[in-house]
């Protein structure tokens, strides 16, 4: 069984829409969504309307969740207080474009979706099982990913919100992070992870896709509404909206200064 996934679409629609394309290609059986639709990008009507009208399977994030109750932050830490302000001011604009529908339907978002593949127990979650914000950190110990295994019953964790691509095997178990849709992961691209089960023996392997998407429709869309360039320079050069560099190459950190 081939599984797609994909996460933390922020209002990016030529991304989603690539991305699906390329899962469709690929054959998958099914796709997984781990939430944060909205906020950041300029089309979170049309993401919500895209994965409602194919079905996708999808958890809340905590964008989803800040947006369907209408909260004044969506609970993420910013590295500083200018770009904390400007989230605000993206969420104010974010709830008055989604419709009280898609607030419905953002509402009812599962915290989690588990699922089996013969003995193989999945889990899928946005942050961490339990805590919508949480987030595995790299650093962790051994002994923490066995615990969160098994105190979460699954053999295969798959997480989202940090926008960074991230396997941590342990043994035949393994926790999956794909990365993003529009969080800025890769300059003007999408990336999506595609776990593969055997039906045979139920091993598992998974692998990640990084797919270009029309970064000129994207900007178009988002200079037309107005919203703060900031976040916009985050999806064209690879920076996470919440300040946060996925990388060590200081090319994107000069290019980021000349803008």
């Amino acid at each position: 069984m081939r599984i797609g996934i994909i996460s933390d679409i922020h209002g990016n629609l030529p991304g989603l829409e690539v991305c699906l394309k390329a899962l469709a290609e690929e054959g998958v059986d099914q796709i997984v969504c781990l939430g944060d639709l909205v906020q950041f990008g300029p089309f979170p009507t049309e993401v919500i309307d895209l994965l409602h009208r194919n079905n996708i399977d999808t958890v809340q994030g905590n964008c989803d969740r800040a947006v369907a109750k209408g909260r004044d932050n969506t609970g993420d830490p910013f590295e500083n207080v200018h770009w904390e302000h400007l989230a605000a001011d993206m969420l104010e604009w974010t709830k008055d474009q989604v419709t009280l529908e898609q607030k419905r339907y953002l509402k009812k978002l599962p915290a989690e979706l588990r699922f089996k593949v013969r003995s193989r127990r999945i889990l899928c979650v946005h942050g961490l099982p339990g805590n919508i914000n949480g987030s595995i950190q790299r650093s962790a110990s051994n002994e923490v990913y066995d615990f969160m295994l098994e105190r979460n019953s699954c053999d295969i964790l798959i997480v989202g919100h940090t926008h960074e691509m991230f396997l941590q095997p342990r043994g035949r178990r393994m926790i999956i992070n794909p990365g993003s849709i529009g969080g800025g992961t890769i300059p003007g691209v999408a990336t999506m992870a595609v776990l593969d089960i055997s039906e045979e023996n139920t091993t598992a392997s998974v692998c990640w896709h990084r797919i270009p998407f029309d970064t000129v429709l994207y900007e178009n869309k988002y200079r037309h509404e107005g919203l703060p360039e900031t976040f916009l320079k985050c999806i064209l050069l690879g920076r996470d909206p919440r300040g946060k560099w996925h990388t060590d190459d200081y090319t994107r950190r000069q290019k980021w200064a000349k803008l």
